[in-house]
This record gives C-alpha cells, structure tokens and sequence, in this order.
C-alpha cells in the first residue's frame, strides 16, 4: 500500500524450474519487490544496500543469501545448490556476479528491471506513493563455452548477462516514456 506497483510480464518468471534472476537494481527494496510480484518462491542473494539495512537474521529467515554473513563463495554455493534444485535466485545489484551460478548450473537467465525503486542513496527506500514498475523479461539459456570453471568462461558469461540487462533496461525505459 506504500507504493504504485506495476509489474510487467511476471508470467515469464514461472512456477517452476531452475532459474537465476538477474537486476542491476541496488535499491534496499529490490528483492523484497520482486520477491513480492513474482509467481514463485524466490531466494535473494542481498545486494550490498540490503545487507547494510537489514539485520543479518531477517534475510535468512526470509530465505535470502548475504554476503556478510557467509562470505562470496559459500553464498554462491548456497546460491547454485538452490538452483540445481530447480528454484530461483535473484541477483540484486552488482554484489554477485552471475558467471560462476551459469557456468556450473546451465540455468536460464532472467533480466529484471526495476524503475522508481531506488531512493537518494542504496539504502534508502524510495517515496511514499512512488510509482515503481518491475519488469520480468524471458529468460535466456546462455551456452556455455569453454570450462566452466574457468575465470575467462565467467568473465565472458558475466558481460553476456550484463548486455542482456542493459538491453533489457533500455527497452524498459522506453516502455514508460523514460521516466
């Protein structure tokens, strides 16, 4: 009741199968909205604003990853054995790099872009009343070339992931008039 929320195309996001999420978003609320708009259970993996704002013990309840308290390459494991349990993991912001979950779980990835929902600083929410549109996109399966493990395979997955959410920003811009 806080905000106007407009989700766009959450039908994307489905009721089952792997998935990893992805949005370039850094706003405190960027998980508790997709969280909240999207069909299915989603765990987030807390972007730095979040893990700031919100106390260790209430993202976990809630069944999200931060980095804080487990450190970057056990919430990527948590992250990729959610996933290869067939549910979803979004990727809030610049905290977590999405080559790694790609690479060793062959996941769709999903762009997720969210407008109106960042305040004047990360950690703050934005206005009473804004108007915040969420858009879901389809997801891509993108193939994986070369070793998995490999820092140059990740580095590659993760600029393909990066194109695809700038595109997706873009086209969503001009969705709401630049706005």
């Amino acid at each position: 009741m806080t905000y106007q929320l407009s989700p766009h195309g959450a039908h994307y996001v489905g009721t089952i199968g792997p998935l990893v999420m992805v949005t370039a978003c850094e706003g405190v609320l960027a998980g508790s909205l997709v969280r909240a708009l999207a069909p299915r259970p989603i765990h987030v993996v807390a972007n730095e604003a979040m893990s700031e704002a919100v106390p260790l013990g209430m993202l976990t309840k809630a069944g999200d990853l931060a980095l804080s308290g487990l450190g970057a390459i056990t919430t990527q494991r948590r992250a990729a054995l959610a996933i290869l349990d067939e549910r979803a993991v979004l990727l809030a912001g610049s905290t977590v790099a999405p080559g790694y979950l790609l690479a060793t779980t062959g996941a769709p990835v999903m762009p997720v872009v969210l407008i109106g929902a960042e305040g004047k600083v990360p950690t703050d929410p934005p206005r009473p009343r804004s108007r915040i549109e969420v858009f879901f996109f389809p997801p891509v399966t993108i193939p994986v070339d070369g070793d998995p493990l490999a820092a140059s395979t990740r580095t590659a997955l993760n600029e393909r992931v990066r194109q695809l959410v700038a595109d997706a920003g873009r086209e969503a811009l001009m969705r709401t008039g630049g706005r």
